[in-house]
């Protein structure tokens, strides 16, 4: 038997609707007004878009167009071919890049963003200004400290 004290009204909302001092520019809409992260998320979805070692570098390499898995290589000569392929099955799997295969032996591949893909680039434009600017702070990993 609970309570009735305890019970609330059957109009009552959930906390996250009762707020009213969201930041307009932080969470313009509901979906952005969590208290966890959420899978829908916008902020959640940008930033797993991005995640992971390597994939902004990635990315980056093919905002000027497909390229080829032994050109990327070339273009990032640290990265080992197991974690290349790695980032670009996980790019494959996440809609952001395709991939077309050329007939052939061997097999030659093209890794192209797809429009999700290219929409990532004012995302990596921005991160890379306000890297910028954290570190004219003095900001970043090592700062603050």
């Amino acid at each position: 038997m609970r309570h009735t004290a305890s019970q609330q009204p059957v109009d009552v909302g959930h906390q996250a609707d009762t707020f009213t001092d969201w930041d307009e520019e932080l969470a313009p809409t509901a979906q952005g007004r969590t208290h966890r992260p959420e899978r829908d998320c916008p902020v959640e979805v940008a930033l797993s878009a991005v995640a992971g070692r390597w994939t902004t570098l990635v990315l980056r390499e093919l905002m000027s167009g497909p390229r080829g898995f032994s050109e990327l290589r070339e273009r990032l000569p640290e990265v080992s071919a197991k974690v290349l392929s790695q980032r670009l099955r996980e790019l494959g799997e996440s809609g952001l890049v395709s991939v077309e295969r050329r007939r052939g032996f061997p097999v030659r591949s093209s890794y192209a963003l797809t429009a999700s893909g290219r929409a990532l680039r004012p995302l990596l434009v921005e991160l890379y200004a306000t890297g910028e600017r954290l570190l004219a702070l003095g900001g970043g990993p090592e700062g603050d400290r």
